[in-house]
C-alpha cells in the first residue's frame, strides 16, 4: 500500500457508510456527498435541479453509478477544485518530463522523477 493510502487508513473514517452517501478525501479531509437521487437533487443549487432530473430520468441503469457520482461531486465544489488542481499538477510534471526527454536525459531517470513527483504531490 502506498503512503497516501496508509495515511488515510490511519484516519478515522467514522461509521461504515450505509450506501446513502459517497465518501472521498479532499486535502486530507473526509468529504461526504449524497448518494441517492433525492439527496443529490436536494443538495444541488435550485437552478440545476431540473437539469439533474432530466438527465437522471434518461440515464440507463448501467450508467447510473457514474452519472450519480458526477452529480454528487457537483454538490461539493471543493471536490472538483481538488481534482482540477491534481490534474494541473500532473500535467505540469508531464510537460517537465517531456522537456527533459527532448533535452536528452535518460528516460528511466525522467520516469522515476515523474513518478516520484506524482506520488509525493510535487
Amino acid at each position: 500500500m502506498d503512503e497516501h493510502n496508509d495515511e488515510h487508513e490511519r484516519q478515522d473514517d467514522g461509521p461504515v457508510p450505509d450506501g446513502r452517501t459517497f465518501r472521498t478525501w479532499v486535502n486530507d479531509e473526509l468529504i461526504e456527498t449524497p448518494a441517492t437521487i433525492a439527496g443529490i437533487r436536494e443538495a444541488l443549487p435550485a437552478g440545476r435541479r431540473a437539469e439533474f432530473t432530466k438527465i437522471i430520468e434518461g440515464t440507463p441503469a448501467r450508467d447510473m453509478p457514474l452519472v450519480m457520482l458526477t452529480w454528487a461531486k457537483a454538490t461539493r465544489p471543493e471536490i472538483e477544485e481538488s481534482i482540477r488542481q491534481a490534474h494541473d499538477r500532473v500535467e505540469a510534471l508531464a510537460q517537465e518530463a517531456e522537456t527533459q526527454l527532448i533535452m536528452g536525459e535518460d528516460p528511466d531517470v525522467v520516469a522515476d522523477r515523474f513518478h516520484t513527483g506524482v506520488r509525493e504531490g510535487l
